[in-house]
């Protein structure tokens, strides 16, 4: 609430996108930003979650403007298409969360098949890049404050056995971030990154490995067990941050890579076992 006791609507009016919001915490970002005034334009390959995710947003909030499309953020012509696409039905872009991504196999440098590795660079790093480029574009075109968030990873911060190519297209969207940042700073538009440690979402669950392969509560405490708060992040609590990161609260942060990891990267050792 401001000092009139009323509350405060983070993005009341503005524009965002919002890539890879057909579930988990793209589609908990959706839900929030259309909470804070947001008209939304939902960008996935999963028509299907998009649809889900559209009818969650009406649902919590009668009357929220949102337009979904199908987009494969590695098809650089299609991600150009459905940015204007949203700019032109909306009248501006304020913000974008390129959100999407895909995650790692679990296998060493050596064993790792080159195609997986061009596959993840391709959704993870060139997405972001082709989104960002675009969006770029659009947020030049008005006057107001605009903001990109980018979702790496606390991968992004640090190296973890047998995610060579999610490392490397997580270490690549921080370098991005940041030079969005530069570029763009004194014309009116911020770069951020959110870093999720463990996450409880479907996408985080379904990879556990074979260390746990048929025992999904092992997975899920051996990675409660790698941060100080001992348990999972939620995607309202990425949500939050991004809602922060995404509104003129943050006016003056820009170029961070902020870990929303329950205290992980705050270890000696990522993978410190607290118990």
């Amino acid at each position: 609430m401001n000092k009139k006791g009323e509350n405060i609507v983070l993005l009341k009016n503005k524009v965002g996108i919002i890539t890879g919001a057909g579930s988990g915490m793209g589609q908990g970002c959706a839900i929030r930003f259309a909470k804070e005034g947001a008209k939304l334009g939902l960008f996935d390959v999963d028509e299907k979650g998009l649809a889900e995710t559209k009818a969650l947003v009406e649902e919590e909030v009668p009357g929220a403007e949102v337009l979904c499309l199908k987009v494969d953020v590695s098809d650089e012509k299609r991600v150009k298409e459905a940015i204007e696409t949203v700019a032109e039905t909306f009248g501006k872009l304020h913000f974008a969360h390129n959100h999407v991504g895909i995650g790692h196999v679990g296998l060493p440098v050596g064993d790792l098949p080159t195609e997986v590795w061009e596959r993840t660079l391709r959704v993870n790093l060139f997405g972001a890049f082709y989104c960002a480029k675009y969006e770029i574009h659009e947020m030049l075109k008005n006057d107001d404050h605009c903001s990109i968030i980018f979702t790496a990873s606390v991968g992004g911060l640090m190296g973890t056995p047998g995610s060579s190519e999610y490392n490397a297209s997580k270490h690549g969207v921080i370098g991005l971030m940041k030079a969005v940042a530069c570029d763009y700073a004194d014309k009116g538009i911020r770069s951020n990154a959110i870093c999720p440690g463990a996450i409880d979402t479907p996408m985080w669950k379904s990879g556990p490995g074979k260390e746990f392969e048929g025992d999904p509560e092992g997975f899920v405490k051996f990675n409660a067990s790698r941060s100080p708060m001992r348990r999972l992040g939620t995607v309202q609590e990425i949500a939050a941050t991004a809602a922060f990161l995404a509104s003129e609260e943050s006016s003056h942060i820009t170029g961070v890579a902020i870990p929303v990891d329950g205290g992980q990267m705050a270890t000696d050792s990522s993978y410190f076992n607290w118990d």
